[in-house]
């Protein structure tokens, strides 16, 4: 008999939640589905994970780690604000499944006020998020009357929006997010709007 190759299953069950819990949440998400997808069984999931629940904080902290990993090296490239935004739009079209956890964790958890999944180190990303927004303040390119953490929030709302929402998307333009048309347009858009966060 083969040995079972722990590591190798328990990246197919990510893999597999990943796509299962972005299309329907934590409540819709079948851990049949699952191990259907992952060539395993639901046994397993349950050895590795605990539960359903435990299998999607694992998902989501995991998917945490990968931006948090990515985070510093994009948002300190050289350029103005509006580049910044561009590219955190180019960037975010790229992880749409990512951008549904969230949503799904916001309308599935996030009411309970419990803690959340990787509090802790999100908290720290957030903190360093806004203290490149004052840097920017600090060093002109960014108007220093501005409240740095409403900043970050319009920034990350500006640029996660259409990933969130494509069906707005279509219907406000006429074009698919993932349509190039429709990033280019997007991103000379940001990059306008941004100059009327920076500085004279």
């Amino acid at each position: 008999m083969p040995t079972r190759d722990a590591a190798a299953t328990q990246r197919r069950i990510l893999q597999a939640a990943r796509r299962e819990f972005a299309a329907k949440g934590i409540s819709g998400a079948r851990v049949d589905a699952i191990a259907t997808r992952a060539r395993t069984n639901k046994r397993m999931i349950y050895y590795y994970f605990g539960s359903k629940d435990g299998l999607f904080r694992e998902v989501l902290r995991q998917q945490l780690a990968s931006r948090a990993a990515q985070q510093p090296e994009t948002d300190t490239d050289p350029g103005s604000w509006g580049d910044r935004i561009a590219r955190r739009q180019a960037m975010t079209l790229g992880i749409n499944d990512y951008v549904r956890l969230l949503m799904w964790e916001a309308l599935e958890t996030g009411w309970r006020k419990k803690p959340l999944i990787a509090q802790e180190e999100r908290s720290e990303l957030f903190a360093e998020l806004r203290g490149q927004v004052e840097a920017a303040q600090a060093d002109g390119s960014l108007r220093a009357d501005l409240d740095s953490g409403q900043m970050l929030l319009t920034e990350l709302a500006l640029t996660m929006f259409p990933v969130a929402f494509p069906q707005i998307v279509r219907m406000a333009t006429g074009m698919e997010v993932d349509d190039p048309e429709f990033l280019a347009a997007r991103q000379r858009f940001l990059v306008e709007l941004a100059d009327g966060f920076t500085a004279p």
